[in-house]
This record gives structure tokens, C-alpha cells and sequence, in this order.
């Protein structure tokens, strides 16, 4: 491919294949298990894709979309958190811009794939209420085509039968963490119904996440007092894989506080959650009432399902302004825990500026002297945070990637303003250390 667009510059089905392939690639070194290799590709493709956009070739958002939808996955499991729900914001709020959420639109089951991802993405690295809101939406829409999958042919309906698998398992553990049970019991008895349609493939990872879905299904089910019923799932469960049936249930009793952790994955804390923290250790006056706007509750039918669409792009400057105002303070904070709270907030406040810079609003354009050196000031207290913690020394290099880049845009500002001028230096001290 590379020769042929060599050969011609100006073919456009040239470059387009070659886009193809690139994706494509990038898909079989994820496959493979050579990330870096894949988000290399992905990099690449994006750079054609965007480029025949340019030059007015249609049908390139939706392939642009998924590209970033492909990039955040590859970017979450390098542990590059934060750039990976930045991707995959990027990829939603592209196919919503399309009309992809109205049920006649060609792209509504791909809008129905990237919340899934997307859903995935945030429950490992983000608001567990957004996490829960794209998940809940993707369940609903792949119910809605339900009759429209299972008539598709095999490999597509799999494909999309995992991920309303994995939207269902993500859905059913935030809200029962959260004490919705009757929400759980419902999304669960979708996952349970999934995960035994794709178990027909004997694969152990199915048959793995079979085991699961029982089991947390036959818990809540038990916990509602419907006992005879799911004792009988967690029966089959066991009977299916012993081990793993064991495993199933100390996760649940972790989501529901009812035991030790052991190596289940601890629950999350919500922006929500953080956000009272907050309030509590600082002050009321600290949480003016437009930051506790953009929490939600996730059962009453929000529709905010990635950060950016917390707010309207021309306020998101401020809003990040005034939650990085709170991180500063939470880390000056003695109380331990304040530093998670700080985290959570502060990689919030990242992704309003991220998407109010990537949507070009007037303000971050022509105030960056302002809300630039806010956002870099917030990243500089906030990388050391993530270096110390636990697990958190590749989302610091992840921030610490963002701090350059804020801090070449300082740059020139820098020459001719003193405070700007030292903010940039250390700016460059820390990118320095951390980054090779």
C-alpha cells in the first residue's frame, strides 16, 4: 500500500486502503499482544483518515471514530488511563454528532460498540457513574436490535453479543455496589442470558465469565430473597468451575462491602462521591453549586456517558478551573484519603480542559495564558500524587505526556510574562524526569 500511494499521491482509494489495512493491523498486533506496535498503527491510520477528511472524502467520521474507539482500549491496557477515556470520549461524542443514537440510523449499533468500550474504559479509569451511564445505554440499545443481531450473521452477532456481555457485567456491579438492586437484577438476567450464548463456544474466557454472571446474579437474586433461585445459579457455577465460583463470590462481597477484599478488585469511588469529600473536608463554600451540577444520578435517565458531556464546551474551561482549584487543596489536605479524592477530581478537570482545547473553544484559544498554566499548575501537583500511589506511576507518565504538551503552548507566553516563565521551568523539570 504504501508503494502504491508512492505511485500516486492523489488516489484517494489508495490511501483510504491503506487506512484499512492499518486498522486492521493494529487490531492484530492488540491481538497478538504487542500494544505498542498496535497503537503505533492506530496513530498512523487515524493521521491517513483524518487527512481524506480534509480533502472532503466521505464517510470518514464514523472511521475516524472508530479509530479512537480502538486506540483507548490499546491505551488502557498499557495503563495509559487518562489519554484512553479521552480517546473514547472522542469516539462517542463523534458518533452522537453523526445521529447515531436515533434507532433508524445505520450507525446505531456502532454507537452501541463504542459505549460498550467506552464503558469499559471508564470502570477501569473513571467515573464509575459514567462508566455505569454508557453501559445501562448500550444494554438498551442492543435490546432494542435484538431480533435484528440474532438474525445477522454468526460472527457478527458474537461480536456484538460480547460486548452487551461485557456492558451488562459493567452495569450489574456498578449498581450493585451503588444499592440499586432492582436495576442490578434486571441487567443481570441480560448478562446471565448472554454469557450462556456465548459459552457455546467452550472457550475458557467465556466459560470463565459464565461463571461470573451466575454467580453475582445468584447472590443479588439470594440478597433480594428470591434464596431458591439463586442458589440454583451459584450451584451451576460451581459445578462449572469450582475455583472460580470462589473467586465470583469475593469479588461480590468486595462491590458489596459484606467481606475482605482478598484480590477482587476494590470499589470505586464515584466524581460524585469525591466531589462531597470535598465539601466536607474544605467547606461548603469551597463546592459552588454549578460544580455539583455536574454530578448526576446515574438511575434517573442521564445521558452523560463521557466527561465532555458534563457541561457545555464554552463553560468547561471554568468548570476545570474550579474542580483544579480543589485538587491543589485536597493534596495540601492531611487526611490520607485525600489524595484519591484529589486524583479522582483532578483527572475530571483534565478531561474538560482536554475537550474544551480538542473542540477549540474561543476561551482555551485566546485565555491560554489563564486556563493553560491552571491546567498546568494542577497536573504538577497532581503527577507527584499518582508517582506515589499505588499502581499510578504509568497514569503520571500518562499526565506527565499532557504536561508537555500544555507546556510547549506556554512557551511563548513565557517570554514575556515572569510567573508564566518559572511555571514553564518547572513544567520542564518534572517532563524531564519522568519521560525518556
Amino acid at each position: 500500500m504504501y508503494v502504491l500511494v508512492g505511485r500516486d499521491p492523489d488516489d484517494r482509494e489508495a490511501r483510504r486502503m491503506l487506512g484499512s489495512v492499518l486498522y486492521g493491523l493494529g487490531s492484530t498486533l492488540l491481538s497478538a499482544e504487542q500494544p505498542d506496535a498496535s497503537l503505533e498503527a492506530l496513530t498512523e491510520c487515524a493521521g491517513v483518515y483524518e487527512e481524506l477528511r480534509e480533502l472532503g472524502e466521505p464517510g470518514m467520521p464514523p472511521l475516524i471514530a472508530d479509530v479512537h474507539a480502538r486506540k483507548s482500549l490499546v491505551l488502557a491496557q498499557l495503563g495509559r488511563g487518562v489519554s484512553a477515556v479521552i480517546e473514547a470520549d472522542q469516539a462517542v461524542t463523534t458518533y452522537l454528532d453523526l445521529g447515531a443514537g436515533g434507532g433508524e440510523s445505520p450507525l446505531f449499533l456502532d454507537l452501541a460498540r463504542v459505549l460498550s468500550l467506552n464503558a469499559s474504559v471508564l470502570y477501569d479509569y473513571g467515573d464509575c457513574d459514567l462508566a455505569v451511564c454508557s453501559a445501562d445505554w448500550a444494554v438498551r440499545f442492543y435490546l432494542s436490535k435484538a431480533e435484528a443481531i440474532n438474525d445477522a450473521p454468526l460472527a457478527e452477532s458474537f461480536m456484538h453479543g460480547r460486548y452487551l456481555r461485557g456492558s451488562a457485567a459493567i452495569a450489574a456491579r456498578v449498581h450493585t455496589q451503588q444499592g440499586r438492586h432492582a436495576i442490578a437484577l434486571a441487567v443481570g438476567a441480560t448478562e446471565v442470558h448472554t454469557a450462556r450464548a456465548m459459552a457455546r463456544t467452550n472457550a475458557p474466557a467465556d466459560l470463565t465469565h459464565l461463571v461470573t454472571a451466575l454467580v453475582h446474579h445468584g447472590l443479588n437474586l439470594r440478597e433480594a430473597g428470591r434464596s431458591d433461585e439463586g442458589e440454583e445459579l451459584i450451584r451451576e457455577g460451581r459445578e462449572l468451575d469450582a475455583p472460580a465460583t470462589a473467586e465470583a463470590t469475593r469479588a461480590w462481597r468486595s462491590l458489596t462491602a459484606q467481606g475482605a477484599t482478598g484480590t477482587a478488585r476494590p470499589p470505586a469511588m464515584s466524581f460524585a462521591a469525591a466531589l462531597a469529600a470535598a465539601a466536607r473536608k474544605l467547606g461548603d463554600d469551597r463546592v459552588p453549586s454549578v460544580l455539583r451540577e455536574l454530578a448526576f444520578d446515574p438511575a434517573d435517565g442521564a445521558t452523560t456517558m463521557v466527561p465532555s458531556l458534563r457541561c457545555e464546551e464554552q463553560t468547561a474551561p471554568a468548570m476545570a478551573t474550579l474542580l483544579a482549584g480543589l485538587v491543589v487543596d485536597l493534596l495540601d489536605d492531611p487526611d490520607p484519603y485525600s489524595a484519591r479524592e484529589a486524583g479522582i477530581l483532578g483527572r475530571e478537570a483534565h478531561y474538560l480542559f482536554a475537550a474544551a482545547s480538542r473542540a477549540q473553544v474561543p476561551s482555551m484559544r485566546f485565555q491560554f495564558h489563564d486556563f493553560g498554566a491552571t491546567w498546568a499548575r494542577m497536573l504538577l501537583a497532581l503527577v507527584p500524587a499518582f508517582e506515589t500511589g499505588p499502581g499510578g506511576a504509568v497514569i503520571a507518565t500518562d499526565l506527565t505526556g499532557w504536561l508537555a504538551g500544555i507546556t510547549l503552548r506556554l512557551q511563548p507566553i513565557a517570554l514575556v510574562d515572569q510567573a508564566t516563565g518559572r511555571l514553564v521551568d518547572q513544567c520542564h523539570a518534572l517532563v524531564q524526569r519522568l519521560l525518556p
